[in-house]
């Protein structure tokens, strides 16, 4: 009997170690790709660096060019200047009420079906004095002038972020990276 425990006893002891060990769930390596995804039919390269194709700067304001679709390098540009020079004339006039104050923007303006420009996916910087200087000094503008001609047939858009702010020290940006 006692020769009975014995084995009773190792068998408990020993049975545990010969059973496989519980499995885990173990994902492999992953291969998501991060960020931007180049896009075969935009006309502007995918942004490298600091994140823009193109960058507008003035005294008061910088307009960076995202992206675009269906729209050529060189009008994408101009749009971008066109809009910075427009900021910085609204800018300049808020400031001079008090009006301005800092904020930044970004949108997606779309060639509307008779050659408008319509804007979509509009985000701004928290304040309801960001969403106004914002609305007057980029928005209104843009809604006002023609989009500039579609390439290949498709529907145009570009993709621009802005920034503003009141200009205290009374001289022009160094032109530093944003």
């Amino acid at each position: 009997m006692r020769s009975a425990r014995i084995v009773s006893a190792l068998f408990l002891a020993l049975a545990p170690a010969a059973c496989a060990a519980a499995g885990r769930d173990v994902a492999g390596e992953s291969r998501d790709q991060r960020g931007p995804v180049p896009d075969a039919r935009a006309s502007v390269p995918t942004p490298r660096g600091d994140g823009y194709a193109y960058v507008a700067r003035r005294l008061h304001s910088a307009v960076g060019l995202v992206g675009t679709h269906y729209v050529k390098d060189d009008d994408a540009q101009r749009m971008v200047d066109r809009m910075s020079d427009e900021l910085e004339s609204c800018a300049r006039r808020l400031e001079g009420s008090g009006a301005l104050v800092e904020g930044a923007a970004s949108l997606v303006a779309v060639a509307g079906a008779r050659g408008t420009t319509e804007i979509s996916d509009i985000r701004f910087a928290p304040g309801g004095a960001v969403a106004a200087n914002a609305l007057e000094c980029i928005v209104a503008p843009l809604r006002a002038r023609p989009f500039p001609p579609t390439t290949d047939g498709g529907i145009a858009a570009v993709a621009i972020e802005a920034t503003w702010a009141p200009n205290g020290r009374g001289k022009p940006d160094a032109g530093g990276r944003m």
